[in-house]
């Protein structure tokens, strides 16, 4: 009874070693992945390398970041609040650029929810459009860039190559 005082010093001193030793051989190894050769054919399959992994899928937040990652955005432009559906339409667009132009061209998105002069009742206001680039690219390829994106984004959206002074490619989705 005399020493009972020492008793929690020596258990908390017990119990801060033990959590160094746990974290000291908890060493977990770094992933590795090694894909199955096949001499014939050399492809690379991203589900078996997710699976590999134990990933998580894309998420909403993670293909916004993408679509972010993979254009260039003018200066003052907000996607923040943009409609998941347009994240996605973003990244097939990007696909379509890269598809005609090369991998080595980025993109611009020139408008969001952002530029006070559009239209009264424009989609951007309610983060349903987009705007892409289109000047300094040769008119055919504007052409089938335009074409080709209609083509690929389908009747959800509307795909609008706007002529003039601010030329660009409109995208929006519809109702």
């Amino acid at each position: 009874m005399k020493y009972l005082y020492i008793v929690p010093v020596i258990l908390s001193i017990l119990l801060l070693v033990g959590v160094q030793l746990l974290i000291k051989f908890n060493q977990r190894p770094i992933p590795r992945y090694e894909p199955k050769v096949n001499l014939e054919e050399e492809y690379f399959d991203a589900e078996e390398y997710l699976r590999h992994l134990n990933l998580k899928p894309f998420n909403v937040r993670s293909v916004h970041r993408l679509l972010l990652k993979r254009t260039h955005q003018k200066v003052g432009v907000y996607l923040e609040s943009l409609e998941p559906a347009l994240d996605t339409a973003g990244l097939e667009i990007v696909n379509v650029y890269h598809q005609i132009l090369g991998d080595d061209y980025t993109p611009v998105i020139t408008s969001g929810n952002d530029y006070p002069y559009h239209a009264k009742n424009s989609k951007h206001y309610f983060n349903k459009a987009m705007d892409f680039r289109i000047v300094g690219i040769p008119m055919d390829k504007r052409r089938k860039i335009v074409e080709t994106v209609s083509e690929r984004l389908g009747f959800r959206y509307f795909v609008l190559w706007e002529k003039g002074e601010m030329e660009h490619l409109h995208v929006e989705l519809r109702d």
